[in-house]
């Protein structure tokens, strides 16, 4: 430094601020290049949030299954992640980290199989996930799955399940690598191998599914590369302002060194595979009539009795029903009349008269009709809507 002074004193002022200016240049662009200036935050600054991954489904999801695998996507971060379904089956529980930011997630459905055939799962729509590590509760990434029944499940399907898969090992993290990853290869071809239906072309590649994709490499990362990272001001806040629309730049878990890690690259884009998806609703199903309306009515008339001796009576003769025209004044003619031609005993033609008794019955009469609608419901099933037996895109 004493040399450069010297220096400046046996030449002329012009010529010194010149090589000063010279000098402050350089030493500004080494800083610039070490990072001194740098406005990025150090990748351990970055801040993460565990999130809870929950898949459901309604049946038939076991251990021997391929996983449900969740495509995680957002600003500098593109990876999978696998969810197996624990040991009651039909639902798993994984965790994940992700750093502050919003993220799409979608689901690949898996595969599963009961004895000769393979069955696939409607997972819904792209879902939308927003991670503020500044609050306390993190939101869970929830997927429930449907069953697709196996007659409904065409070969187009298997593939692009196959090719979604593949990616999903060749890109996904921790939990799609090694013997994970190698185990999920397996169980894909194990599944597709055990349908006869499967065309030979489909079985082939699941066959070959572990030569396209590597367990073996690094997995993932979950968190954004430092080049994803504009604007960051030092603070730990890791929102995004740019994307460069492609994983070179994206970090490996190993070193943090960036360039080209292979186990970020996007999912490649698959032809859609439309499946209707049918639901059931009750129909009424009508069939009017004529009813009839009914009244009790209550009908009059008597029976004559004799004595039987002891004080009790017989009953002797017809019962006298009023609706048949007659009448209580026949009644009385026939009793003032039996009295009037008896003997002295009480004889008429033989017959003693001795009592009668009034008696009584009910029927139910006719008294009109009304119209009644005797249907009966009925179950209909309806196609109220379509979606991708892949990434589950609805239309």
């Amino acid at each position: 430094m004493n040399q450069m002074f010297e220096w400046i004193k046996t030449h002329k002022p012009h010529t010194a601020a010149i090589a000063v200016a010279v000098i402050v240049i350089v030493c500004l662009a080494v800083a610039a290049a070490s990072g001194v200036f740098s406005a990025t935050a150090p990748e351990d600054q970055i801040k993460t949030a565990d999130v809870t991954v929950n898949v459901t489904a309604d049946e038939g999801w076991d251990e021997n299954s391929t996983p449900a695998l969740a495509h995680i996507t957002g600003e500098g971060v593109d990876f999978y992640h696998a969810v197996n379904p624990d040991a009651q089956g039909n639902q798993g529980t994984s965790t994940v980290t992700l750093a502050e930011g919003d993220y799409t997630v979608s689901f690949i459905s898996p595969l599963s199989f009961d004895g000769l055939t393979y069955e696939i799962y409607d997972t819904g729509e792209p879902q939308q996930v927003t991670i503020d590590t500044g609050v306390e509760n993190q939101p869970s990434i929830d997927c429930s799955m449907t069953l697709i029944h196996a007659n409904q499940v065409t070969d187009e399907m298997v593939q692009d399940i196959i090719d979604a898969t593949k990616a999903a090992v060749e890109n996904g993290d921790e939990t799609l690598k090694g013997d994970a990853g190698q185990g999920v290869l397996d169980k894909l071809e194990q599944s597709v191998g055990k349908d006869s239906n499967a065309s030979d072309e489909t079985e082939q590649e699941a066959t070959d599914a572990d030569k396209e994709a590597s367990p073996d490499s690094e997995p993932a990362t979950p968190a954004p590369s430092q080049s994803a990272q504009s604007g960051n001001t030092g603070n730990g806040n890791t929102n995004t302002s740019t994307n460069t629309g492609n994983n070179g730049g994206n970090t490996s878990t190993s070193g943090g060194n960036s360039g080209g890690n292979s186990g970020n690259a996007s999912q490649p884009t698959h032809t859609h595979t439309w499946v209707d998806h049918t639901a059931t609703k009750q129909v009424w199903v009508s069939n009017m009539v004529t009813v009839p309306d009914y009244e009790t009515e209550t009908i009059y008339g008597a029976r004559f009795y004799i004595p039987n001796g002891d004080g009790s009576y017989i009953a002797k003769g017809p019962t006298y029903w009023f609706e048949d025209g007659f009448t209580i004044d026949d009644l009385k003619e026939i009793i003032v009349n039996a009295m009037k031609n008896a003997d002295e005993n009480g004889l008429y033609n033989g017959v003693y008269y001795g009592n009668y008794q009034n008696v009584t019955k009910t029927e139910q009469v006719q008294v009109g009709s009304h119209q009644e609608d005797q249907g009966h419901y009925e179950t209909q099933t309806y196609v109220d809507y379509q979606y991708c037996s892949v990434c589950g895109q609805r239309k």
